[in-house]
């Protein structure tokens, strides 16, 4: 029998989730902080009520099946006396355990919360114990168990490098930061929609331009970016005009400040339609981009 290979970095984006969370309600409150310690991680846990649309007229009996046997790298089993009498605790740990029977290393992960016996669970197999382990030390450990994971085209739900950069942007107010995270989330979708040199291309002018008028503009030497990327300058200009459309904006300037030169101008105009008081927080767009540069 073939055993699954579910171990390494390299295999963890092979998963639809990298921990799949088994308990029962009576522990939910305490799951739920795991959850959300997780997320706060980068981390994707399946947690029933992160996925109340998805499980939405679900045959439930064959998709928790998958769930707990396939689609995560790691089950953490929430091992009490409640879970080890309920119908459904006991379909996902036996899904569980078909999968670490197949497994090379360890898949079941046991949190207690007593000493009952779980079947299938032996008593040598090392544990949690969750009555002195907080949400947020069981979340680390899980982490930890999960080792460096690479991420393609995740923008994760709490942006710490973002959240550094927030007093720089003088954004304070809840409401501000919530805007200034609107338009990070925006422009990974622009980023998102570009080629990999048009990506290449904007890293560059971040790297390269001069960055004393945002939030208005990011500007550089109409010499030096195309002697940097091997393209003449009007290739520069016509790489930046096809990318109107993702609200990047181009002119080509003599600015003073800078000898006289030519210089080429970028901004990017968040296209995304905001409701209310973020329609304000549209000077921010460049603010963003700039502390992302130097994150």
């Amino acid at each position: 029998m073939a055993a699954v290979a579910d171990s390494g970095a390299s295999r963890a984006g092979d998963f639809t989730y990298d921990v799949a969370l088994s308990f029962a309600g009576e522990q939910r409150a305490y799951v739920e902080k795991v959850a959300a310690a997780l997320r706060r991680r980068g981390i994707r846990p399946f947690y029933d009520d992160y996925e109340k649309a998805a499980l939405w007229g679900k045959e439930l009996y064959e998709h928790l099946d998958w769930i707990y046997q396939k689609a995560a790298r790691y089950c953490v089993l929430f091992a009490s006396e409640a879970y080890a009498k309920k119908v459904w605790t006991s379909h996902e740990r036996r899904s569980a355990q078909a999968r670490a029977l197949q497994s090379s290393g360890e898949y079941v992960l046991p949190v207690r919360f007593d000493d009952i016996e779980i079947p299938g669970l032996r008593p040598t197999v090392a544990y949690v114990e969750a009555p002195s382990t907080t949400p947020a030390q069981l979340a680390k450990l899980i982490s930890e168990k999960l080792g460096p994971r690479v991420r393609e085209k995740f923008f994760p739900p709490v942006p710490d490098k973002l959240v550094e950069a927030l007093e720089a942007l003088e954004a304070e107010t809840p409401k501000e930061c919530e805007a200034v995270e609107r338009i990070a989330v925006s422009y990974m979708q622009t980023l998102l929609r570009m080629t990999v040199e048009e990506r290449r291309l904007i890293a560059h002018l971040f790297a390269e331009g001069c960055r004393t008028q945002l939030p208005d503009n990011v500007h550089v030497s109409m010499d030096i970016v195309p002697r940097d990327l091997g393209i003449t300058p009007t290739e520069l200009v016509e790489r930046l005009r096809a990318m109107s459309s993702l609200g990047i904006e181009q002119e080509v300037r003599v600015d003073e400040d800078h000898d006289g030169d030519d210089m080429i101008v970028v901004r990017w105009l968040d296209l995304m339609t905001y409701q209310g008081d973020a329609q304000s927080c549209f000077g921010w767009s460049w603010w963003v981009l700039g502390a992302g540069a130097q994150a």
